[in-house]
């Protein structure tokens, strides 16, 4: 019987009938197409469910815990939902990672599509219990209402892994328009953002937020340089207070002498300002003469290279110039950490060294597999070894001196105590780095490394009253290296105790 024959049929005499009639065959007609729909949902195959639009989700090293849905046309805003707030400059990270790995598209824009669409699932590399005490510990120092910026990163040697990216301030879009602090000295880079809401990559790092002056950690990369040229431990200059530089500068400069050479001089202890120094004890007391003397004879492009292949990348418009040859072999204070920098590179400089020479990428995920669950293949760690594990252990060596940890070649740090005595008895395990203060006292740098975990801080003062950078209030480099001390050891506290392997008798000393 066909579909007019049933209608024609209903009795004259129902009410409504025809129309009643009608309502029936449709409704029988969209009841019996749902259950076409739905059988077919159910029975197609797995490949077709894989294709639907669906958001990828990142969750953090537990596995368990949610931090993004990426369902927002920008994935970036996702990052502003994040259920924890300062998980954002995390989550801000792993799609600034994202955008750059082949492995999910051929272009930028195929690969924020994925990530919207795709329905992956990332494997995130934070630390949800150690991130959550990092916070604690930053605020506690540095409030989110104080202007003076402090950052920090964790990562693991040998995988590049971020395990904490934290900051005392709300990543959140600040009110009103956009503003930054001045420049912290003529012909630097725009300064970073001010105010307590900051959605800039701060930790990280970016085109526009190059970071700031680390100071004494960078005599390393000139330690390291010189250990890889052939040099020992054990190596002496005899140092005088001021050194004077074969560096061309301006003669009418506080730091020229004998017509426009740069003369820089040594501070702090002072019984250190002159004599006869080794790498480790000059490490140790950041002993400016040994190593611009140091740095002078490799060549500072030499230094660079080797700062560059350990992790640090140079940002903004000035330090790229500063650093590209020809122009890095005059860069005579490059050894002194005038570089900007930031806490995630400081931390990854340090990791290669405590992986024995190995860099890694700085890594926010773990894994990521697809929507039907099958990993995605180049996406893990990339390592590539950049200096002689002889050569990295050697220079761990000398780092452990600053730190109140001890050579493996015996007393070797010179007498005295210095900012980061401590840290050696707050981790409660063998430790290896480097703080450093700027003379002017704009800018802090904390580096702790252990074999399994390297953690590295950034403190930058506000702008000063004058438009000028500020000073670092009295005590906030003192409470920033036990801030970092504790969250080292809060990182390493579930993890088996391990010491760093000893260097080469012959990278140490001659006897």
């Amino acid at each position: 019987m066909t579909r007019e024959s049933i209608i024609e049929s209903a009795p004259a005499t129902w009410p409504g009938g025809r129309r009643a009639a009608l309502a029936v065959v449709v409704v029988l007609a969209c009841a019996a197409a749902a259950g076409a729909v739905a059988w077919r949902a159910r029975t197609a195959p797995e490949s077709t469910m894989s294709r639907l639009p669906r958001a990828s989700e990142l969750y953090a090293s537990d596995g368990t815990t949610l931090i993004a849905r990426f369902d927002s046309d920008d994935p970036r805003e996702s990052c502003l939902r994040v259920p924890v707030n300062d998980w954002g400059y995390y989550c801000d990270h792993v799609v600034a990672w994202w955008r750059t790995q082949a492995a999910f598209g051929a272009d930028e824009g195929q690969r924020l599509d994925r990530l919207r669409h795709g329905g992956y699932r990332l494997g995130g590399s934070l630390d949800p219990r150690l991130q959550a005490g990092a916070k604690q510990r930053v605020d506690a120092l540095l409030p989110v209402t104080d202007p003076t910026l402090f950052t920090v990163a964790t990562i693991e040697p040998g995988t590049g892994l971020v395990r904490t990216m934290a900051a005392n301030r709300t990543f959140r879009r600040p009110q009103g328009p956009p503003s930054a602090s001045p420049p912290a000295d003529p012909g630097q880079p725009t300064g970073r953002p001010t105010g307590p809401d900051v959605v800039d990559p701060l930790v990280a790092g970016g085109p526009t937020t190059p970071g700031d002056a680390a100071g004494a950690p960078f005599m390393m990369f000139t330690l390291a340089a010189a250990l890889d040229s052939g040099l020992r431990l054990d190596h002496a200059i005899d140092t005088g207070r001021v050194y004077r530089t074969a560096y061309r500068i301006d003669p009418q400069s506080p730091v020229a002498c004998g017509g426009g050479y740069w003369c820089p001089a040594n501070t702090g202890d002072p019984a250190y300002l002159s004599g006869r120094r080794t790498m480790w004890d000059a490490f140790t007391h950041t002993v400016v003469t040994y190593f611009v003397a140091l740095q002078e004879r490799l060549g500072a492009d030499r230094v660079i290279e080797i700062a560059a292949r350990l992790g640090i990348t140079f940002r903004g418009d000035i330090d790229p110039q500063l650093a590209k040859p020809p122009n890095g072999a005059s860069w005579g204070a490059f050894t002194l950490g005038v570089s900007a920098t930031t806490a995630l590179d400081l931390a990854n400089a340090y990791a290669t060294l405590a992986a024995d020479g190995t860099h890694c990428r700085p890594l926010p995920v773990a894994e990521v597999s697809d929507a039907v669950g099958r990993p995605v293949a180049g996406v893990g760690p990339r390592c590539e070894q950049v200096l002689r594990p002889g050569v990295a252990r050697a220079a761990i060596d000398a780092g452990r001196c600053p730190l109140g940890d001890r050579s493996a070649f015996g007393d070797r740090c010179g007498a005295g105590a210095v900012p980061g005595t401590a840290v050696r008895g707050v981790v409660g395990r063998p430790v290896s780095g480097q703080t450093g203060l700027t003379d002017n006292r704009r800018t802090h740098s904390v580096v702790v490394a252990a074999p399994q975990l390297v953690t590295a801080a950034m403190v930058a003062a506000a702008p000063g009253r004058n438009g000028g950078r500020g000073q670092l209030a009295s005590g906030v480099p003192e409470g920033a290296i036990d801030a970092v001390a504790r969250i080292e050891h809060d990182g390493l506290a579930p993890l088996p105790s391990r010491d760093f392997a000893a260097p080469p008798r012959g990278l140490a000393t001659a006897a």
